[in-house]
């Protein structure tokens, strides 16, 4: 049985990853025995819910009376990468919510010390997991023209906690906020894992409707690859929380329209696949459940997966070349 601690208890936390580790297929493979948790309503009232975890205020506490052999970090972007060296440094396994890091140093940084560690490392990419997006990858033609679109359509952000005062998702991209590392990360990973790195990216990161926000609340995105063009459409700033993707080429598309649907054309064939809806966040949790699984397994069998530390610092070259493409106004083909 691994043990593990879970930094940072908000509502990612509390909502998705306790749940899962314990779902059935977890519970004799892994067990949360303790929680970091700074905000001190937050701890106060999850301790009255979970007198079964042990709560600390900060990282060097739970390390220092806790023996763990895995850390889950889902606290704030901002600190994910401090928290990362103290946990390769502590020899413990590491699981990190999305975006690995903030900064490009810091990836760079944190993917050679992974990759010298030994030590088995997944980021929080559970979309992969979807029947929905493993269609996509399997329907995907490289050699073929395919064109590629995603639209996620939210009224606003996610507000966390509502105890907290902690909104980092509507702060300064420098601390983490912006729809662009909260959603558009996703879809960013997702079409890495299809196709690769692109040969060019376009953005704009405008904030439309929110004010109030001091970061993007919307972001657009084309990456052009050699033979497929995929375009990412999100926002805050929608009136209704709506989800649509579509993928076209010579022989074969698929259009997802929400719900619970995924039409497939195959040479002039047509059929549904009734597939899990792709906002609907309580389908997170088996997500997360089969995501944690293959982890602990790989603990347990003292395996590690380069790709994943790989995957995780990719995600955070293509945000930076978001970035650097919405600042320029212009089209970027060095991908950094």
């Amino acid at each position: 049985m691994k043990k593990g601690a879970i930094i940072g208890f908000g509502k990612i936390a509390q909502t998705n990853h306790l749940p899962a580790f314990n779902s059935p297929k977890l519970k004799s493979h892994a067990e949360i025995v303790a929680v970091v948790e700074p905000d001190q309503s937050n701890m106060e009232i999850s301790k009255s819910k979970h007198p079964e975890l042990r709560f600390y205020k900060t990282v060097d506490d739970m390390l220092r009376y806790e023996e763990i052999d895995f850390a889950d970090i889902t606290c704030p972007p901002k600190f994910h990468a401090e928290i990362m060296e103290k946990l390769i440094k502590n020899n413990l396994h590491i699981i990190c919510e999305k975006p690995f890091t903030l900064d490009l140093q810091d990836a760079e940084r944190i993917k050679d010390k992974l990759n010298s560690s030994g030590l088995m490392f997944l980021p929080c990419h559970q979309y992969k997991y979807s029947p929905i997006w493993k269609t996509f990858k399997n329907t995907v033609n490289k050699r073929a023209g395919t064109i590629l679109q995603f639209d996620v359509f939210r009224m606003a952000a996610d507000p966390g906690i509502e105890i907290t005062e902690n909104r980092w998702r509507t702060g300064s991209p420098k601390d983490g906020g912006g729809i662009l590392l909260d959603t558009g990360i996703h879809y960013l990973y997702l079409l890495y894992w299809m196709l690769g790195e692109p040969n060019k990216i376009t953005a704009r990161l405008p904030r439309i409707r929110h004010t109030g926000y001091a970061c993007e609340d919307s972001a657009f995105i084309i990456l052009e690859y050699d033979k497929t063009i995929a375009q990412i459409n999100i926002t805050w700033a929608a009136n209704k929380r709506y989800n649509d993707a579509r993928l076209i080429s010579e022989n074969s598309s698929l259009f997802y329209e929400g719900r619970n649907k995924l039409q497939i054309n195959n040479n002039g064939s047509e059929k549904e696949l009734l597939v899990p809806d792709a906002s609907d966040k309580q389908h997170y949790v088996s997500l997360y459940s089969e995501m944690f699984t293959e982890f602990i397994l790989s603990v347990e069998e003292k395996r590690t997966n380069p790709y994943l530390i790989e995957e995780a610092y990719q995600s955070i070259r293509l945000i930076n070349s978001c970035k650097k493409s919405s600042d320029s106004e212009k089209t970027v083909s060095d991908i950094v």
